[in-house]
C-alpha cells in the first residue's frame, strides 16, 4: 500500500477543518439562544454581556446549552485533529466559514423570534461577511502558501509570546464596560478569540513537543497543557458573555478571524512556520488580516433586535435596540407613567427593599411602572407583573458587610435612563435610595423636564462603633464619588460621624421636587433640616387574605421578630431581654422565634444556644414572612432611634398582629390618629423582672413580654384593632397618598390637560 502523501493529508485536515467550522457555527448558534434566554430572565440583564458566575453557572443544566456544548466539542476535536495533520497557519483559517454558518443556522433556530432584518441590512451583513471572507482568504492563501514544518520551538520565546496574547485578551474582556454597548459584544468575542487562539497554539506546541520525543509527562509538555487548560476555560466564560452582549454571528466572526491569525502569528513565531515569508509577505498578511478584521467590525453594528419574552419584562436601554423594541407593552391602568429608582438590591431582605418592592406592585395597579435596580431574581418577578417593566442597572460592586451595591452617576448612566424615560413616557420619577443611581435618575428627570420625588425611608443614620472621625472624612467623599453632587454639611447628629450620614439622605432630598416619609415624626425632622416640601405616605404591605383576629391564646405567647440582626435593629438586648421573660415565665408560657440575618446572627446564636423557648430560624423569602406572622400571637420591634416607620409594622397589622414596640416616636399603625385606633403594645414603664438588665428600656421589655405570656388579654385586643388599623397600609391607601404627593410635584403641569386619578376615582368612574 501507498504511503499517504502529504498533500491527502493537508487535504484531509481541511475537511476536518471544515466539518469543524460547521460544529463551531451550530453550537455557537445554539448556545447564544441558551444564554440569551438566561441573561434576560434569569439575570436581567439581555444585552450587556455582564452574566455573573452563577448565571454562567446555571447554564450547566440547561439542555439547550449542553446540546451546543456538545456540539462545539465534536466540532473543536475534528479541529484539533486537523491541527496534528497539517501545519496551524493552514488549517486554523479554514473556521472563517463559521461566520457563513452561523449567519445561516441563526435565522433558522431562532429567526422567527426576532423581527426580520430590512432588505438593506441583510445586504449589508452580507456584504460584512463578504469582506471578512476574502480578508481571511488572503491571508489563508499567504499563510498556506508560505507555512512549513514546524521547527524545534523555543519554549522560553513560545511561553513569552502566549502570555503577551493572554494578557492583550483579559485586558480587552475587561475594558468592555468602558465602550459603546453596541461594541462590548465584539470586544468581549476578540478577547475570547485571542485565547482561544492562544489555545490552538498550545495544542500545535504540544504536538510539536511529542513529535521531538518530549515525554507525555515531561514539564514542557504537562506546562502547556495546563496553559491549554487555562486558557480554554478563561477564553469559553469570556465567549458566554458575549453571547449574552450581542448576536452570534458577530461572536462567531470574531473567533473564526482572530482565533487563527493569533494562531498563524504563533506558528510562523514560535514554531518557525514561516521561515520562508519574507517581509513583503507578512505586509501582505497584515493587511488581509485587517481587511477581515474590518468586515467583523462591521458585522458587529447589524444586531437584530432580541426576542422578547412574555413571562419578564425586561427594558434594555443599549443603543442599537430601538425603544420600541426593549418595551414590553403593558395593559395601561392610567396615563400616568411612574419610574420606580433605587439603589438597594431587592436581593436584600431589608425593610426600604420590602417596601419598594410592594409600592412597585401598588402603583402597577394604577399607572404603568418603570422599576430601576440593581438585577436580582426579585426584580425578575417583579418584572412578569402586569404593568411594571424591569429595567436592572448593574452595580461596580457591593460593599462587603452592608450590603450595599455602588453604582456610579455616570454620563453613560444617565443616557440609559434618558432612552428609558423617553421610551416609557415617564411623567415622574420617584427615587428610594440616596445613592449613585438615584442621583442620575433625578439628574435626568431634571433635565427632561420631569418631576421628582424621593421617599427617605431613615433619616436616622447612626452608628455606635469608635468611627466618628473616620466617617467624617470618608462618607462626604464617597457620596460625592458616587452621586457626583456637593454633599451638604448640617449638623444633624450629636456625634459628627452620624451626621455626615444624614447629610447623604439631605443632599439628594433638597434636589427633587417633594419628599415622602413613611412617619409623621421623621417629617418633623426633615422640616427642621429645611425641607418644607414633605409629604407623610405610610408604607404599603402585601395583603394577607388568609389572615385573622385573634380570639384565644393556646398555649406559650409565641412573640415573633424579623429584621436585619444588627446593632441599629437592637436584637441583641431584645434577646437579652427575651431571656429574663423566659426565666420569669418560662417555655411553657412563652416562645421566641427571630427570623433574619446579618453581622449579629452568631453572637445571637450563641447566645440561644439550646435554651428551651427560644428559635433561631434565619432569613427567610418574604413571600414566606405573612405565613410566619400568622402563626404568632404578637410581634416585637426592639429599635430605637432608628426606624423611621418599619416594614414590620406595616406587614405585622397587615396580619391583624399587634406589634409590642419600644420607640415613643414610632406611632404610624401603633397609636390612634387619622380616626383609626393602633394595633401598638408599647413597652415602656415596665416593671424588672428576674436578674438585673442595665438599661431600662431593656428592663420595660423583658418585663412586658413576661407580662403578656402570662396575661395575653393585651395581644387579642390589640389584634382585634389591627382589623380597622391596617386600612393605614392597604395599596389603595398608598396609591391615593403617593398620587396626591405627584400631583403636588407638578405632574399635571407637566401633562397638561392629563388628570392624575385616585383609586376611588377610578372606581367611581367605572
Amino acid at each position: 500500500m501507498s504511503p499517504i502523501t502529504p498533500q491527502i493529508t493537508v487535504a484531509l485536515a481541511v475537511l476536518m477543518a471544515v466539518l469543524g467550522s460547521f460544529g463551531l457555527a451550530a453550537g455557537s448558534v445554539v448556545q447564544h439562544s441558551a444564554v440569551v434566554r438566561h441573561s434576560s430572565v434569569t439575570s436581567g440583564r439581555p444585552g450587556t454581556g455582564s452574566m455573573t458566575l452563577r448565571q454562567i453557572t446555571s447554564l450547566l443544566t440547561d439542555r439547550r446549552w449542553l446540546a451546543g456544548m456538545a456540539i462545539i466539542v465534536t466540532g473543536t476535536l475534528l479541529n484539533v485533529a486537523a491541527i496534528f495533520l497539517a501545519p496551524v497557519s493552514v488549517v486554523q483559517p479554514v473556521g472563517v466559514l463559521a461566520v457563513v454558518w452561523s449567519v445561516l443556522l441563526a435565522a433558522r433556530i431562532d429567526g422567527s423570534r426576532h423581527r426580520p432584518r430590512p432588505p438593506r441590512t441583510r445586504k449589508a451583513v452580507w456584504a460584512a461577511i463578504l469582506v471578512t471572507i476574502a480578508g481571511l482568504a488572503g491571508f489563508t492563501a499567504l499563510s498556506a502558501g508560505h507555512a512549513g514544518p514546524p521547527q524545534a520551538p523555543d519554549l522560553g520565546r513560545a511561553g513569552v509570546i502566549a502570555m503577551v496574547a493572554a494578557i492583550v485578551g483579559l485586558v480587552l474582556a475587561a475594558s468592555h464596560r468602558l465602550a459603546r454597548p453596541r461594541d462590548r459584544a465584539l470586544l468581549l468575542a476578540t478577547s475570547g478569540a485571542v485565547l482561544y487562539g492562544v489555545t490552538a497554539a498550545l495544542v500545535k506546541l504540544v504536538s510539536t513537543l511529542l513529535a521531538g520525543g518530549q515525554a507525555i509527562i515531561s514539564a514542557p509538555v504537562l506546562l502547556t497543557t495546563a496553559g491549554i487548560v487555562a486558557a480554554a476555560l478563561i477564553g469559553g466564560f469570556i465567549v458566554q458573555q458575549a453571547y449574552a452582549a450581542g448576536r452570534a454571528e458577530v461572536t462567531v466572526g470574531a473567533l473564526t478571524t482572530i482565533d487563527p491569525i493569533v494562531a498563524v502569528v504563533f506558528g510562523m513565531v514560535a514554531l518557525g512556520e514561516g521561515a520562508d515569508a519574507g517581509a513583503p509577505v507578512i505586509a501582505a498578511m497584515a493587511a488581509c488580516g485587517a481587511v477581515a478584521a474590518l468586515g467583523i467590525a462591521s458585522l458587529s453594528r447589524f444586531q437584530t433586535p432580541r426576542p422578547q419574552t412574555s413571562r419578564s419584562r425586561i427594558a434594555t436601554t443599549t443603543p442599537t435596540i430601538t425603544p420600541e423594541a426593549s418595551m414590553t407593552p403593558h395593559v395601561r391602568r392610567d396615563d400616568l407613567s411612574v419610574a420606580v429608582v433605587s439603589d438597594y438590591s431587592l436581593a436584600h431582605l431589608g425593610g426600604a427593599e420590602n417596601a419598594y418592592a410592594d409600592q412597585v406592585r401598588s402603583l402597577a395597579t394604577v399607572a404603568r411602572v418603570l422599576a430601576v435596580n440593581p438585577p436580582s431574581r426579585r426584580l425578575d418577578r417583579l418584572g412578569e407583573r402586569d404593568g411594571v417593566t424591569a429595567m436592572p442597572v448593574r452595580a461596580a460592586l457591593t460593599l462587603p458587610g452592608l450590603g450595599l451595591p455602588v453604582i456610579r452617576n455616570t454620563a453613560g448612566l444617565r443616557a440609559r435612563l434618558r432612552q428609558a424615560f423617553t421610551a416609557h413616557g415617564v411623567d415622574v420619577v420617584h427615587v428610594h435610595s440616596e445613592f449613585g443611581l438615584a442621583a442620575a435618575a433625578v439628574q435626568t428627570a431634571q433635565e427632561l423636564g420631569i418631576p421628582t420625588v424621593a421617599t427617605v425611608h431613615t433619616f436616622f443614620w447612626q452608628t455606635r462603633a469608635p468611627v466618628q472621625r473616620i466617617l467624617v472624612g470618608v462618607v462626604p467623599r464617597f457620596h460625592r464619588m458616587v452621586t457626583g453632587l456637593e454633599p451638604s454639611a448640617e449638623i444633624l447628629a450629636e456625634r459628627p460621624g452620624d451626621s455626615a450620614l444624614r447629610n447623604m439622605t439631605l443632599t439628594l432630598a433638597r434636589r427633587v421636587d417633594r419628599v415622602a416619609s413613611p412617619s409623621a415624626h421623621q417629617a418633623a425632622r426633615l422640616r427642621k433640616s429645611d425641607l418644607p416640601r414633605i409629604d407623610v405616605v405610610p408604607n404599603s404591605a402585601p395583603a394577607n387574605p388568609d389572615a385573622a383576629p385573634l380570639t384565644r391564646v393556646d398555649g406559650p405567647l409565641r412573640v415573633l421578630w424579623i429584621g436585619r440582626f444588627a446593632p441599629e435593629k437592637r436584637v441583641v438586648p431584645f434577646v437579652e431581654a427575651a431571656l429574663t421573660a423566659l426565666d420569669a415565665v418560662g417555655p411553657d408560657n412563652l416562645r421566641v422565634d427571630l427570623i433574619g440575618t446579618g453581622p449579629q446572627f452568631c453572637r445571637v446564636a450563641r447566645m440561644i444556644d439550646a435554651r428551651p423557648g427560644i428559635h433561631l430560624t434565619g432569613a427567610l423569602p418574604n413571600e414566606l414572612i405573612g405565613t410566619h406572622l400568622r402563626r404568632s400571637h404578637v410581634t416585637v420591634l426592639s429599635s430605637i432611634g432608628w426606624d423611621n416607620q418599619p416594614m414590620t409594622i406595616a406587614e405585622s397589622v397587615t396580619a391583624l398582629r399587634g406589634v409590642i414596640w419600644c420607640d415613643p416616636a414610632l406611632t404610624e399603625g401603633l397609636v390612634a390618629a387619622e380616626g383609626l385606633p393602633g394595633a401598638g403594645i408599647p413597652a415602656f414603664g415596665g416593671q424588672v423582672l428576674g436578674r438585673q438588665i442595665a438599661d431600662k428600656q431593656d428592663a420595660d421589655l423583658a418585663s412586658t413580654l413576661a407580662a403578656l405570656a402570662l396575661s395575653p388579654g393585651p395581644v387579642i385586643e390589640a389584634s382585634r384593632r389591627a382589623l380597622a388599623a391596617r386600612q393605614l397600609f392597604t395599596a389603595d391607601h398608598f396609591t391615593a397618598s403617593v398620587l396626591d404627593v405627584y400631583r403636588r410635584a407638578g405632574v399635571h403641569d407637566r401633562a397638561g390637560s392629563r388628570h392624575i386619578t385616585s383609586p376611588a376615582e377610578l372606581e367611581n368612574a367605572s
